[in-house]
């Protein structure tokens, strides 16, 4: 008799605390960088619901300090000392829906607001040693690292992981811009294979009109540290 009534106990517990943690908003973490900041840019925060997050500035060099969110829809908004004055929103990001930690790449746009592009920051494809290019200029982009090719037309991304077949400390690149069926160098070089960080790569016009591009590094714990 005793193990009918507890039986229906312990199943009417374990609902209840599937039902509480499906409730409860899980903990996502964000990590943001700019390409290029909007004219005047200023403070941010981020606003999800009800929650605003401390203002803090929006970095090109580097990522942000992770700022915590309870939901995948949220927008970044200006920042204001008047909590009652409504957002004046910069961007409206949605977190996949796999993942708990991602990074914001915010490319900015014509009316002073951002176009996000959002990455898994716990993806197992992207990890240690691996690159994130992303396209913005008018050319394709064509390259090779090591013996891992690269073929990125206009607003194309990829993650790359390249693989050295002659050293266990560099490997070559070679990148090309495509212009009239012709292929010009943009460079021709050998990176170091590291091991403490990943890198997102942003390919755009510069101020002749050519492609160019520079790296934005995130450094991370050592493999099985």
């Amino acid at each position: 008799m005793t193990r009918l009534i507890i039986l229906p106990l312990i199943l009417l517990f374990s609902h209840h605390a599937i039902a509480a943690e499906q409730a409860a908003p899980k903990r996502l973490s964000i990590r943001i960088f700019a390409v290029a900041l909007a004219k005047d840019q200023g403070p941010v925060c981020v606003i999800a619901g009800e929650s605003r997050s401390p203002a803090f500035e929006i970095p090109t060099t580097q990522l942000t300090d992770p700022q915590f969110v309870t939901a995948r829809d949220f927008i970044l908004a200006e920042a204001t000392t008047t909590p009652e004055a409504p957002p004046v929103a910069l961007a409206t990001i949605h977190l996949p829906d796999q993942g708990t930690d991602f990074r914001v790449i915010l490319i900015p746009t014509a009316n002073k607001s951002y176009k996000p592009v959002v990455i898994r920051g716990d993806d197992p494809k992207f990890s240690n040693g691996d690159f994130f290019f992303i396209n913005l200029s008018t050319h394709d982009i064509l390259g090779i690292l090591g013996a891992t090719k690269l073929d990125l037309k206009p607003g194309a991304q990829e993650m790359v992981k390249p693989v050295s077949t002659k050293s266990d400390k560099f490997f070559e690149v070679k990148i090309a811009r495509r212009e009239e069926g012709k292929l010009l160098p943009l460079t021709n070089t050998c990176w170091p294979i590291v091991k403490d960080n990943r890198s997102f790569v942003i390919f755009y016009n510069g101020e002749n009109g050519r492609p160019t591009y520079r790296a934005v590094d995130e450094f991370m714990k050592l493999p099985g540290i």
